[in-house]
């Protein structure tokens, strides 16, 4: 008898997991002039704050999420905004990151910016698991998200059909000044 595996990701990292992928999903088909910033609220909270949003979001009762203490809802903070950088072209998103001030609501918060070609590069080819390479050459489509307690996730897209690639120490610079602005705000 084999015992399965255990599942690498604890329930908090899986939760903000979801909500990166989240986050990916809304912007994936968009164009990303400068960075666009989400928080991260626990959807508990939001749902026993207001009930008239339960209902909109079906959690009512027994809805999907109305008994996760876990699952976040990604807030767009930058719905609507203008493109902040000088040209309104590519802004550094740590740069961004200098500018944020989370909602009190906020238990996390993340970050979906294009990296410009030549603000990233691959280690180690071997390091990618499966094979498939990420798109060298053109901007590079990243999420990454953090909680106050230190946990991040990120996902990295590979362009075309190739989904994302996934983890929790992708873009370590950008992890650690997403950490710090949460919890400077603490």
């Amino acid at each position: 008898m084999t015992t399965p595996a255990q599942d690498p990701l604890d329930a908090p990292t899986a939760a903000l997991a979801a909500a990166v992928l989240e986050v990916a999903r809304h912007v994936e088909d968009g164009p990303l002039p400068a960075p666009r910033l989400f928080a991260l609220a626990r959807s508990a909270e939001l749902i026993a704050a207001s009930p008239a949003l339960a209902a909109l979001l079906g959690a009512e009762g027994e809805g999907a999420n109305a008994h996760d203490d876990l699952h976040l809802t990604p807030i767009d903070l930058d719905e609507g905004a203008a493109p902040s950088g000088p040209s309104g072209g590519q802004e550094d998103p740590l740069a961004a990151l200098e500018k944020v001030q989370w909602p009190d609501m906020a238990a996390g918060g993340a970050i979906a910016c294009d990296l410009a070609p030549s603000a990233w590069s691959v280690r180690d080819e071997a390091e990618i698991a499966d094979g498939a390479a990420l798109p060298s050459g053109r901007a590079l489509r990243v999420v990454v998200a953090a909680l106050g307690d230190g946990t991040t996730w990120s996902a990295v897209h590979r362009g075309g059909e190739g989904g994302y690639v996934l983890g929790a120490a992708l873009l370590p610079e950008i992890s650690e000044a997403l950490v710090q602005t949460l919890q400077s705000g603490s």
